[in-house]
């Protein structure tokens, strides 16, 4: 039987999904719940905000109706909890623009309640020489790292295809991750959110079709994903594969969260807010080459997956410590390569510019 719930459940979600999001864009547009083109968007035309919501919806629909045995068990508190919390801001975000500020302080909230129910990064396995972390210290690094990736992840949904390529990618891998450790329900969500986002896909990469999934699901996708992290983290302490399952979860999330680094650093190098939107993410750089958006979502996926096998290879032979150096590497080389190209580009129009 759990065998079988573990095909239906994506399916089911899938076509949930399907079947929600026109429903979904229809009622979007009534309530002008949609994405309004400005001069930091390629697109021309108002797409609906509805993508995220769906996703939760479809995925919360196909756990219940497959698997209603879990209706009381308190391990999926903080999930349920800290995802739909993220859902409704993001929805209110997307609507009405909420200050960063409101969002951030939730955020922390969030992450808090996840520490005081046991979500906590304990240890640093070595990193650095550091093994068992003071508990003040476990405190401040879960608050700070959980808050991280979640806007780490919102920054990434930024072309078609992007969160939900890589929130894919992510949960696949922690799937595999959730089966080592025993843990069936977290094995069966990732493969609910899963399905659920392959039927986005069909529509946020479509042409008459379009949808977004907006501040809503990217938050609460990010939520998802650094709590799973944590509770694989702990629940494989004790496991002889530990360092592979720490390495493929640092490969995972390691994309967005240096990435946002980046980002943020370069806006307050210039004197602004870190949180103020602007065109420099790492998907605005692979643009610049001239790429389409379903191309720059492509190149990006295959940047993630090397990442994640660099970091695998390197944190089995090498160790932890040296998988992240090496991915620092990795991603300061290519962002090197891209703001090349960009400089290049943009002088090259400055010159064509001055000749005419």
């Amino acid at each position: 039987m759990e065998f079988t719930n573990y095909l239906l459940t994506p399916l089911l979600a899938f076509i949930l999904s399907i079947i929600f999001i026109p429903i979904s864009r229809r009622i979007a547009f009534k309530i002008k719940l949609v994405d309004k083109p400005n001069a930091r968007k390629v697109h021309t035309d108002a797409v609906p905000l509805v993508g995220g919501i769906v996703v939760f919806v479809a995925t919360a629909l196909s756990l219940l109706m497959m698997n209603k045995e879990w209706l009381d068990i308190s391990v999926i508190k903080v999930i349920s909890i800290g995802a739909g919390v993220l859902l409704a801001v993001g929805a209110i975000d997307d609507k009405l623009d909420i200050r960063a500020i409101l969002k951030l302080l939730i955020q922390l909230a969030l992450a808090h309640f996840a520490f005081i129910n046991g979500i906590a990064i304990e240890s640093m396995y070595g990193i650095l020489g550091i093994e068992e972390l003071p508990y003040w210290v476990q405190y401040i690094l879960t608050i700070t790292i959980i808050t991280g990736v979640i806007n780490a992840f919102n920054l990434m949904d930024g072309i078609d295809g992007l969160a939900a390529g890589l929130a894919i990618i992510g949960l696949a891998i922690f799937t595999y991750l959730a089966f080592l450790v025993g843990n069936s329900f977290l094995c069966l969500l990732f493969l609910a959110i899963i399905g659920a986002l392959v039927g986005f896909l069909r529509f946020n990469l479509s042409k008459t079709q379009k949808i977004f999934m907006g501040d809503a699901g990217s938050l609460f996708l990010g939520f998802i994903l650094i709590i799973s992290a944590i509770s694989i983290i702990q629940a494989a302490e004790s496991l002889p594969q530990f360092n592979l399952i720490l390495a493929l979860i640092i490969g995972v999330l390691a994309l967005p969260v240096i990435d946002s680094l980046r980002v943020y650093r370069g806006r307050i190098k210039k004197g602004g807010s870190p949180f103020k939107a602007d065109k420099t993410h790492l998907h605005h750089l692979v643009l610049f080459f001239g790429m389409s958006h379903k191309a720059s979502t492509a190149f990006i996926l295959g940047v993630c997956g090397l990442i994640i096998v660099a970091s695998t290879i390197v944190g089995h032979f090498f160790g932890i410590g040296y998988a992240i150096l090496a991915l620092l590497l990795l991603f300061m080389f290519i962002v090197s390569f891209l703001s090349l190209n960009k400089d290049v580009k943009i002088w090259r129009d400055k010159i064509k510019h001055i000749e005419e």
